[in-house]
């Protein structure tokens, strides 16, 4: 392994832009988090990104404890400023996969998964009656408001304060 951890910064102008790496591992796995693969003249490798690298980071969040489908997901919820701090050469793959044991136990072919977002760009139909779940809970805790004698809407542009605790407690018994 090399001396330190490596602060790899991956940008990209368009989240349709593929990072360009497979990872692998998790604690769910028993693993730690590693690249297993990373695609020629892709972002990634450009970026620094190699294989065998150990995930210490991800953005802000410690790779240690994450299953591989948080990993995934602070991965997409980092947009398109991905921030790793990696260990090099954690995972020879050249000899059976061996994880260095200062990170884990064991690798499972089953913890693999290539780390890319949905392109935006073609998302066909979307039906404008559709409604995600928050705009749903805050909707319904405006009429829960109004029933109970809370502010309207209307009251609220009047300068009235929406009780944060009424939408709350409304919050915790759905």
């Amino acid at each position: 392994m090399s001396d330190g951890p490596i602060l790899v910064r991956l940008r990209r102008n368009q989240s349709g832009s593929q990072w360009g790496f497979t990872m692998q591992g998790g604690y769910d796995q028993g693993s730690c988090l590693y690249i297993q693969k990373v695609n020629p003249k892709s972002i990634a490798y450009k970026s620094g990104l190699r294989v065998g690298d150990g995930i210490i980071r991800i953005g802000n969040t410690p790779a240690q404890y994450l299953n591989h489908p948080d990993a995934k997901m602070e991965i997409i919820r980092a947009g398109n400023e991905l921030d790793f701090v990696v260990q090099r050469n954690v995972v020879d793959l050249g000899q059976g996969d061996h994880v260095d044991a200062q990170l884990s136990h064991h690798v499972t072919e089953s913890s693999q998964s290539t780390v890319e977002e949905e392109s935006t760009a073609y998302r066909g139909y979307t039906n404008p009656n559709v409604q995600s779940r928050s705009f749903k809970i805050l909707q319904q805790s405006l009429n829960y408001s109004e029933a109970s004698g809370g502010c309207s809407p209307s009251d609220t542009a009047k300068g009235q304060v929406f009780a944060l605790s009424d939408l709350l407690q409304f919050v915790e018994y759905q």
